[in-house]
């Protein structure tokens, strides 16, 4: 008997629907993964109470707490109840987004192994790094679960590719009139941190499916190839690979290279971050003069409207 609890006051027969289905489904995860330990799965909670507003803001409704040998699952019962009561690709969904969180769970009782010389300037792309492996691990265990139906966030990541060329080059053109290099290197590491996560989350699954994004949309093939990550993309991919397949110090080598990788990224967004005698050292690539002209019209409509 999975660790399952149901928290629905006043609802006693939807509750019970929920745990015989939920039941059922860890019971057909587990016996289906069997690299999937569940004995770290200390407890999945369903309940009402999940944060209303939450949910409304994007979080997930299904939430993770880990401890110090496993983890505890809190899952929205409306949410839960929705997905029970719409078509089988939703209950698929619900039943992914369990099997996946799981996977995240069991991979975060490990720690990404770390270089003992690890410099300043690799120590600033690291945390980046550790979320892309463990993204891409837990999509790649859980991805025979996924609906058929998914899109496995690629045309979304092809949105983010297409979008920030423009957005960085608005944000170095800012940058040269207004000197803020904090506000610049914050936004931009943002930015390839979101960036580095959808390249993992996709790579994760096209690797536990055996597919390329050619197989999945030819167009966003094309799209792929002409954005200005595409000399990256196989390298990536094949680092990621490797770091999952090994061990150890062979897997510290692969994230090290990993993050020269995404330092090269860093670049492409006209960005390079370096070490000097001073420390940490961000060098910004010119804008283009569009962006600059947009950059100075903006600011002069913003000083006539104080």
């Amino acid at each position: 008997m999975f660790p399952l609890h149901i928290h629905m006051p006043g609802r006693e027969a939807s509750a019970s629907a929920l745990r015989t289905t939920l039941s059922d489904a860890l019971e057909r995860l587990y016996a289906r993964d069997t690299a999937l330990p569940a004995h770290r799965l200390a407890s999945l909670l369903v309940t009402d109470e999940t944060a209303t507003e939450g949910e409304a803001a994007g979080r997930s409704p299904l939430q993770r707490t880990d401890t110090a040998d496993g983890y505890r699952l809190t899952l929205s019962a409306r949410f839960a109840e929705q997905a029970l009561a719409g078509d089988p690709e939703q209950v698929l969904e619900l039943v992914h987004l369990l099997h996946r969180e799981l996977w995240r769970g069991e991979l975060a009782q490990e720690h990404a192994p770390k270089r003992a010389d690890e410099d300043a300037l690799m120590a600033q792309f690291s945390p980046i790094v550790d979320l892309m492996f463990d993204e891409y691990r837990a999509n790649r265990a859980s991805a025979w679960s996924l609906p058929g139906r998914s899109d496995l966030l690629l045309p979304h990541l092809m949105g983010l590719l297409q979008e920030l060329p423009a957005a960085c080059d608005r944000a170095r053109a800012d940058y040269q009139l207004d000197g803020d290099l904090d506000a610049l290197t914050g936004l931009s590491m943002a930015r390839l941190a979101l960036l580095m996560q959808s390249v993992a989350f996709s790579l994760g699954y096209l690797a536990g499916l055996g597919r390329t994004v050619a197989d999945i949309a030819p167009e966003l093939k094309d799209a792929l190839d002409n954005a200005f990550i595409a000399r990256e993309w196989p390298r990536i991919s094949a680092l990621l690979a490797g770091a999952a397949n090994s061990r150890n110090e062979d897997r510290a080598v692969q994230l090290d290279l990993l993050r020269i990788r995404v330092m090269a990224i860093f670049e492409g967004m006209g960005l390079r971050m370096r070490v000097d005698g001073s420390g940490l050292r961000v060098d910004v690539s010119a804008a283009s003069t569009g962006a600059l002209e947009a950059a100075a019209a903006r600011l002069t409509a913003g000083e006539g409207q104080a």
